[in-house]
């Protein structure tokens, strides 16, 4: 089986014009070649115009900490007015009707065995940038906005599950869910500070999660995105190796099974911000200890900026996992990127995807 193509989704401001000329983009740079799917347009700055339009909400929000997003340090912080009740409907990540708009303007490309990619951020993503941003660069957020990022996390979590729920029931068979969560990895980095913190982080991420995929329906397909935060092509933190990544997978995938759900396809990411993945053995040697049940990985080695480096980031990858790759992606979204490196960065996800497996 030949490796798909996994585009993480966000394009250049300059091509996310029209959802058909963003299609097009990704059909004519795939040249083609599989792809888990053909990603719908969204923000190239990933959530960044969910968070400035919260501020609409005027009779739930209000914000606390100006900003503007330009940087990690311009973070916006809102709080939840006193008195007011924030629901679903005021923190839904996508709209039912014009979503399935776009699946039935893609339906009509008439892509036979093709779904389209639909962005999800994970609730805990949605609700820490919300009332964390301004202090989530600190190596300890301040506590009253993380109470209240706990506190109406349920809430955001309703809105999503509802939103897939609803798409779902409607054109369930041409849609697939990229589910996304830097938290994941860049909570456990947090938490590294405190005696156990990152295995403390981890559980408690991986059992939020498994719980909201249990809600999905059961026909939902999903690809779970892994992330290190990529704003501006710059990571909020480097990894040293993947041990983090399979501790939390280790831990994902058992409470994923104890629901009865499925271990859908995981993005891993290798290579972070603009900088091009690690050939140290040493980096990728964690994942000899990952679960055979995640069978199905997605190896985010590649950049545009080396390419050879790309190859033989993606054999070491393979080689420690002792499984082939289902597909190969760069570490997140080309919304960061040129217009020129976009398609430098497809052209090098298709060598990587065609590269020879190394033969020991």
């Amino acid at each position: 089986m030949s490796r798909q193509l996994h585009f993480c989704g966000s394009l250049p401001p300059e091509l996310t014009t029209t959802d058909a000329e963003v299609s097009r983009w990704f059909l004519d740079n795939a040249d083609g070649r599989p792809i888990t799917a053909l990603p719908a347009r969204q923000d190239p700055n990933w959530v960044i115009e969910y968070l400035l339009g919260l501020a609409a909400h005027r009779d739930v929000f209000e914000v606390t900490v100006p900003g503007e997003y330009v940087d990690y340090d311009d973070m916006r912080g809102y709080r939840v007015r006193k008195g007011a009740v924030l629901r679903p409907e005021h923190v839904s990540h996508g709209d039912v009707d014009e979503t399935l708009s776009k699946v039935d303007a893609f339906t009509s490309l008439g892509l036979e065995g093709t779904r389209l990619m639909l962005p999800v951020p994970s609730p805990i993503d949605l609700a820490l940038f919300t009332f964390v941003g301004p202090s989530f660069q600190n190596a300890i957020p301040a506590l009253p906005e993380v109470r209240s990022a706990l506190r109406y996390m349920p809430v955001y979590t309703d809105a999503i599950v509802d939103y897939v729920t609803r798409v779902t029931e409607a054109r369930g068979e041409d849609v697939l869910w990229h589910i996304e969560f830097p938290s994941a990895l860049i909570g456990m980095w947090k938490a590294r500070i405190f005696p156990g913190g990152p295995a403390l982080s981890s559980s408690l991420h991986t059992k939020y999660t498994a719980k909201m995929l249990a809600r999905f329906p059961k026909q939902a397909k999903v690809i779970l995105h892994l992330c290190y935060g990529n704003y501006n092509n710059t990571e909020i933190f480097v990894p040293k190796d993947l041990s983090w990544t399979v501790t939390y997978l280790n831990k994902l995938g058992r409470e994923l099974t104890r629901r009865q759900v499925a271990l859908p396809p995981v993005h891993i990411p290798i290579a972070f911000g603009a900088h091009a993945p690690s050939l140290d053995e040493a980096f990728y040697a964690p994942l000899k200890g990952l679960s055979p049940s995640w069978n199905k990985l997605i190896a985010g080695v590649v950049a545009e900026s080396d390419e050879l480096a790309s190859v033989g980031a993606l054999h070491l990858f393979e080689s420690a996992a002792r499984r082939k790759s289902v597909g190969v992606a760069c570490a997140c979204g080309l919304g960061r990127h040129t217009v020129a490196a976009a398609g430098r960065a497809a052209k090098a996800m298709i060598t990587v995807a065609e590269s020879h497996p190394r033969q020991d």
